[in-house]
């Protein structure tokens, strides 16, 4: 153990092949690295085949090495959180530490001499060490107001709000983030943004007052959101709202009593806060903080207890109090919902490193830290699927999940992990089970492609016959409830048929005329892009096991997605109710169903009214 052990975030994982280490592990391996490579070729001569076998393993030795740096970095961060910072509950850990206890005095355990030069005993003195991009102060909590707080503030208090979870009461400690963690509170909403996404932001406020929302929305930003973006989303958030569109009148009985203001029989006015982070961060590292990195350090410095996660262009269908009465994150204290579930591969070698990333049975032996098991390595991703989880909404309790939040931090520090992963989308679950952490909870269903089927004269097939499968092509993914299997949740991209209209040359797009046929000039075409989707019906395609194609006789859709190049800047993606079919010399069928979905008269006018809200309809 060294004595002088930091983690170094700027790690580059940079290899010397002239060390020591590399010529001894290249004369250990010599004959099983000749073996790989195969014999000298015939017309290779002694010289190129020894620059080939050196170069070969050259390759396997960067693996070996970048590999056992991960592992460690890992394991030194897993075995903190576990022992400094974690969640247990405190029966089971006495358990352990008395049976570790018992273990340690049958062995006769030995400092090492550079392990005298540290207190051991005093854990928390290593958490400069373990995170040192931390500059252990808190952020600056900001509410509408104009009021600044320099702790978490306590929302049942400050809000008169008994539906608001109380603070824990716990001791202080010496260890900043177990303090930090026991101060958060409450719960509510939580986004990170910059000054660019200030428009779909005001949009998504003025969305939840339409959803009836009653929890405080926190945007956590790093010194870059301006007076005027935070002003603007002050006046979506407090400013009356009365004027609502028609649409609200065709369903304004079925909302609660107390859904407009007394006084000014408008929405709701939201409770706005914004969270500053530039505080948190040591400045040698804030250049690690930017883009999807910014939405993990808001999972961890956001001041609440319970919260949902969300991007914002995130469209929520239900109230956000819905989110955390759904049984699988009462029963977790997380919610992850899939991604499309389309047939893209990643290395088969993806998910074997992944695994190997986990917890050890030396970790599990001498810290009770979970082994990683089938409910992780069964999913598609650890069998080549490219993308699972899709991140736009996420439900989780940070008391429950603090060190596994931390780990997704440390994660996203390693590209070698990061670089097999799109922007945040994996590193979450990711996150929880390489920290040995398997209590998180998926929803049942992959998303959906919702919207309005396409007409079935307009997939003639070739052989003229109509299509078995339904089709329904949207640049919007949904989530339907995988608890009743027909509701609506949330939905990615806006609101807007095409969330990048925007980028759209309409001069172009309408000379394609393989979809939107009933849209015959320019004007319909914009008219149609930047107005509200509209929902009518939802299809999660079906999707095999043994991620294959279902190819078929019947010219029938052989995979579940298919993305459109030519629409929508690329966004529109086509999802088919069901794929495969019959072959033409063979009695099989290999047709697999997927789950076709119309929404009733009301949910589809619920949603219009939402749309219209979004987009500011009158």
């Amino acid at each position: 153990m060294d004595q002088n052990w930091i983690f170094n975030p700027n790690e580059a994982f940079y290899i010397d092949y002239y060390s020591k280490d590399f010529e001894v592990y290249f004369h250990r391996y010599y004959d099983e690295l000749k073996s790989k490579i195969g014999p000298q070729n015939l017309k290779e001569t002694i010289s190129e085949y020894e620059i080939r076998l050196i170069n070969y393993a050259k390759k396997e030795y960067r693996e070996y090495a970048v590999y056992q740096k991960l592992i460690n970095q890992l394991t030194i961060a897993r075995t903190f959180n576990k022992c400094y910072l974690n969640d247990d509950n405190e029966r089971l850990k006495v358990d352990f530490l008395n049976k570790q206890k018992q273990f340690e005095n049958k062995t006769a355990f030995e400092y090492t001499p550079h392990e005298y030069l540290i207190d051991v005993n005093d854990g928390f003195d290593f958490e400069h060490r373990v995170y040192p991009w931390l500059s252990f102060e808190m952020p600056i909590f900001e509410r509408w107001t104009g009021e600044s707080f320099y702790k978490p503030p306590n929302m049942r208090k400050l809000l008169n709000d008994k539906n608001q979870p109380p603070p824990k009461s716990k001791s202080e400690s010496k260890s900043f983030l177990k303090n930090f963690k026991n101060s958060c509170n409450g719960k509510g909403i939580v986004l990170s943004i910059a000054d660019k996404h200030v428009d779909h932001t005001v949009n998504l406020i003025h969305l939840l007052r339409a959803l009836n929302n009653r929890l405080p929305i926190q945007i956590i930003y790093h010194n870059d959101v301006s007076t005027s973006t935070k002003s603007k989303l002050v006046t979506a958030a407090r400013e009356d709202f009365s004027h609502l569109p028609q649409s609200f009148y065709k369903i304004q009985d079925k909302f609660p009593q107390d859904y407009l203001h007394p006084k000014s029989n408008g929405l709701p006015k939201q409770e706005l806060w914004f969270i500053n982070t530039a505080n948190t961060i040591h400045e040698n590292y804030k250049f690690k903080f930017r883009g999807f990195s910014n939405k993990i350090l808001a999972s961890l410095f956001n001041s609440f207890s319970e919260f949902i996660l969300i991007d914002a262009d995130t469209v929520m269908m239900q109230n956000p109090e819905f989110f955390f009465n759904l049984q699988g994150y009462k029963d977790t204290g997380t919610y992850f919902f899939k991604d499309r579930a389309v047939l893209q591969k990643r290395s088969a070698n993806d998910g074997e490193f992944f695994k190997n990333m986990g917890p050890s049975v030396i970790d599990n032996l001498m810290f009770n830290i979970p082994l990683m098991t089938n409910y992780t390595i069964q999913r598609e991703l650890f069998k080549g699927l490219t993308h699972y989880m899709e991140s736009g909404l996420v439900v989780l309790n940070k008391d429950s999940h603090f060190s596994s939040i931390l780990m997704m931090q440390k994660i996203n520090f390693f590209p070698p992990i990061s670089g097999k992963l799109y922007g945040d989308k994996e590193i979450f679950w990711l996150g929880f089970a390489i920290n040995g952490d398997e209590n998180y909870y998926f929803n049942q269903f992959n998303a959906a492609s919702i919207g309005t089927i396409t007409n079935d004269k307009e997939r003639i097939k070739e052989n003229g016959e109509l299509p078995k499968s339904k089709e329904l092509c949207s640049p919007h993914p949904g989530h339907i409830n995988g608890e009743d299997g027909v509701t609506l949740l949330w939905m990615n991209s806006g609101f807007r048929y095409c969330h990048q209209s925007d980028q759209i040359n309409f001069n172009k797009e309408i000379t394609f005329k393989r979809r939107l046929k009933f849209l015959s000039t320019i004007d319909q075409f914009k008219s149609f892009y930047y107005n509200p989707l509209r929902i009518k019906q939802a299809i999660i395609p079906p999707f095999p096991s043994d991620l294959r194609a279902r190819n078929n006789d019947e010219y029938e859709p052989s995979l579940g997605w298919s993305m459109d190049h030519e629409y929508c800047a690329r966004y529109l993606w086509c999802a088919y109710s069901s794929i495969g079919g019959k072959f033409k010399y063979s009695k099989n069928d290999n047709l697999i169903n997927g789950r076709f979905i119309e929404f009733s008269e009301f949910e589809q006018d619920l949603f219009n009214y939402y749309g219209d809200i979004w987009v500011g309809l009158e």
